[in-house]
């Protein structure tokens, strides 16, 4: 009996170990594989959280940022830009976006245009807190990812933001019906907290919302603990940065962080500790999810360091 090695263009074996444990949490071996032909075809990198590994009810979801998708595009030497989305308001609320994206084809730029709808996208109030607070950003970039995956399906499919999966529910597809966070976990946090049974007759509202905007502020709080109020402000800053687009410069500086405190990762998970079963009384089933999503994205910054990185 043979075992077959599959080797990688952009990843290395150690890479590969590194992401099984840390990024592809829960992947079986065929998830992997598929995950790792993906990032590495694409040449994004998991480490550095330009693409993603989402498993939900069993199925799995391979994930990127909308940087991503115009790094993708830009590589094929044939991407020469997009228009600003088009929007059709309905009051402060855009109704539906629409963006076209250049690609040369034979010489000749051609265009490729499609639409966004609001009531396909929109996560609900549990999770739409940046959709609330800019709501034409957030529905353009979804309304791009379409325009970019119909320009370059060939790189793109398979491939979706986690914009556009802010509203995916159990099936792990776009436009089902709502729920998921884009952001990985490990196993570490996962053992720190015991799974509650779902909450019963739990129902949205603006209470709810308002005791996980109290939840997840006390959470970045331990993580961002720091005698200095300048730095502390600042790290405060980029985590709200990154629940809006994980951009390299703040999961950078988080990183750094992170590895200069250590002692923050017990402040943040002995708060988690203390008020889980507040946030299990006072969390719908949807928020207190995206909650345990948020705590096991922290916990990462710890135990992903840059120098696991490099």
């Amino acid at each position: 009996m043979t075992t077959e090695i599959t080797t990688y263009k952009n990843i290395t074996p150690a890479q590969v170990d590194l992401i099984k444990s840390q990024i592809a949490v829960g992947a079986s071996d065929d998830e992997l594989k598929l995950f790792l032909h993906v990032a590495d075809k694409s040449s994004l990198d998991p480490l550095s959280r330009q693409i993603y590994f989402i498993k939900r009810s069993g199925k799995m979801t391979i994930q990127t940022g909308i940087d991503g998708f115009r790094a993708v595009a830009d590589r094929t030497g044939q991407y020469v830009g997009s228009s600003d989305p088009v929007f059709e308001d309905n009051g402060n609320i855009p109704a539906k976006a629409t963006v076209t994206v250049n690609k040369v084809v034979g010489g000749i730029v051609g265009n490729f245009t499609a639409t966004a709808r609001w009531q396909e996208y929109y996560p609900g109030k549990s999770q739409g807190f940046m959709w609330d607070k800019m709501p034409h950003t957030m529905l353009g970039k979804c309304a791009e990812a379409l325009a970019l995956r119909k320009a370059f399906p060939a790189q793109l499919s398979g491939l979706y933001t986690g914009d556009e999966m802010d509203q995916a529910g159990d099936q792990g597809i776009p436009n089902n019906t709502k729920d998921i966070n884009p952001k990985g976990g490990s196993k570490q946090l996962e053992e720190l907290l015991v799974v509650p049974e779902p909450p019963e007759n739990k129902v949205n509202s603006d209470e709810t919302d308002k005791a996980y905007q109290v939840a997840e502020k006390e959470l970045d709080e331990g993580f961002a603990f720091c005698a200095d109020k300048n730095i502390h402000d600042n790290i405060i800053n980029h985590l709200n940065d990154i629940k809006y687009e994980e951009t390299p410069q703040s999961m950078e500086v988080l990183n750094n962080f992170a590895t200069s405190h250590p002692e923050n990762q017990t402040k943040f998970q002995d708060i988690a500790r203390e008020k889980n079963k507040e946030w299990q009384s006072n969390l719908s089933e949807d928020g207190y999810t995206q909650l345990r999503a948020w705590m096991v994205t922290l916990n990462n910054f710890f135990t992903l360091t840059q120098e696991e990185i490099a």
